[in-house]
């Protein structure tokens, strides 16, 4: 599905974050990675940030890809005025391999043309999460007050009934935020899906996760706080949206099959089967 991105600079409290999110949505440019790009500044190319960008960038693809039940990486390189901060978060699903590969990606990608070498920066792929920062919040918090990728697809259900989609999509994500932090707390990851009669949204998908770092209360904490937000962020009748932070994410999609891999690990019937 062809994405948007909602955008919001990299470190909005929730207040401005909404009154931006209601007015900022922007067309995305060619597909992945969707970024955001920080105004904390930017660093020269062959300098001492560059370098400890990139081997931080390098030390977080190995460390991830090679924790498998985690699949996450947090680190720094680097002192004052130089130093980096980073984490790179793989879908919960994914292979070890795939992992790896998307942090392949996020070393190619980071401080290049996608931001034109900002300080500040968050890569979302299909398959990975990368936030590299001159600014140690992000890691220092609990929960996604360091900044958010907002994403939502370009089309709109075909359905009259928006209020009960909205209901479908609100208890799909509610249920996969339960599971994943209290069903799965090694990994904090959880995917879902609804299936219902209305030809409409017959199927929905989901995914919630936080990384892993983070308590199961601060992963709770942090996601039930994004899907209070959620129709404030997001068109009420939009066929998919995710929010993408350095702690927690959450993503709901419309579809004929699921953006995972796998079951799912929650299904809900509402088709009277």
């Amino acid at each position: 599905m062809k994405q948007r991105r909602l955008c919001s600079p990299a470190s909005l409290a929730h207040a401005a974050l909404l009154a931006a999110a209601a007015v900022a949505l922007l067309p995305l440019a060619a597909g992945q990675p969707w970024p955001t790009c920080g105004s904390s500044g930017t660093y020269k190319a062959g300098s001492t940030y560059e370098s400890n960008l990139h081997d931080l960038a390098v030390a977080l693809r190995a460390t991830a890809a090679s924790s498998p039940t985690k699949l996450f990486a947090a680190g720094t390189r680097g002192g004052a005025p130089d130093a980096v901060y980073g984490l790179l978060l793989c879908r919960g699903d994914v292979s070890v391999s795939d992992c790896y590969d998307c942090g392949t990606r996020a070393i190619r990608d980071v401080g290049r043309a996608v931001c034109r070498r900002a300080k500040d920066e968050a890569l979302v792929y299909n398959q990975c999460y990368a936030r590299f920062s001159d600014r140690v919040d992000f890691l220092a918090a609990s929960d996604n007050s360091g900044g958010e990728t907002l994403l939502i697809s370009g089309t709109n259900i075909s359905s009259a009934d928006v209020a009960g989609y909205d209901r479908a999509v609100t208890d799909l994500l509610a249920a996969t935020v339960r599971y994943a932090v209290e069903s799965n707390t090694a990994r904090l990851f959880a995917t879902g899906q609804r299936v219902g009669a209305d030809p409409g949204f017959r199927n929905i998908y989901s995914m919630a996760q936080c990384s892993p770092d983070i308590s199961p209360a601060a992963c709770r904490r942090c996601l039930e706080d994004v899907l209070g937000r959620w129709w404030q962020l997001f068109p009420l009748n939009g066929e998919g949206a995710r929010v993408a932070g350095g702690r927690c994410y959450l993503r709901s999609e419309l579809g004929v099959g699921p953006f995972y891999t796998g079951a799912p690990m929650v299904l809900l019937r509402a088709d009277g089967l």
